[in-house]
């Protein structure tokens, strides 16, 4: 039986640091800016930033922005998407058309901008703005505001 819980617990503690090695983690900054190369099998996790610029430069798994205030979340690309939680007056502006998923809850005033859009978002308790943009130059945006205590909502942007 011991032997049996022995391998439970080096199982559980090598899938931990599978995981974990893999993430990038920007924690508690309160005013700079952050750039980092990403690669695409690394995940950035933003969390409780407040006047922040993070920008990702390259490819990476996943972006979560999660209990932020005034963050600027510069993208060049994702793998599996975007993810956006209990955050507030955030910017999250993409270089590369987004054709992944992108899911915002419990959020406030978000800004999600790129040239073009190919993507669907999902959201929940949000006011945001989806805007397209060239060169600093806004073509077409749409304003989403759902309400406190609403349904998951599901809309692809194809503009």
């Amino acid at each position: 039986m011991q032997e049996d819980e022995e391998k439970m617990y080096n199982n559980v503690l090598e899938n931990y640091e599978k995981a974990t090695r893999n993430k990038i983690y920007v924690e508690g900054v309160d005013g700079g800016r952050f750039e980092m190369k990403v690669n695409d099998s690394k995940s950035v996790y933003v969390w409780g930033c407040v006047n922040t610029v993070v920008s990702l430069s390259g490819k990476c798994n996943h972006v979560f922005l999660y209990d932020s205030d005034k963050v600027v979340l510069r993208v060049d690309n994702c793998v599996s998407g975007i993810t956006c939680m209990n955050s507030k007056n955030c910017s999250i502006l993409i270089t590369v058309i987004p054709e992944y998923n992108i899911e915002v809850s419990n959020s406030d005033c978000i800004n999600i901008r790129s040239g073009f859009f190919n993507t669907p978002i999902v959201y929940r308790g949000v006011t945001m703005n989806i805007i397209k943009s060239l060169n600093c130059r806004v073509y077409e945006y749409y304003e989403v505001n759902d309400g406190i205590l609403t349904n998951w909502n599901f809309n692809f942007f194809n503009f």
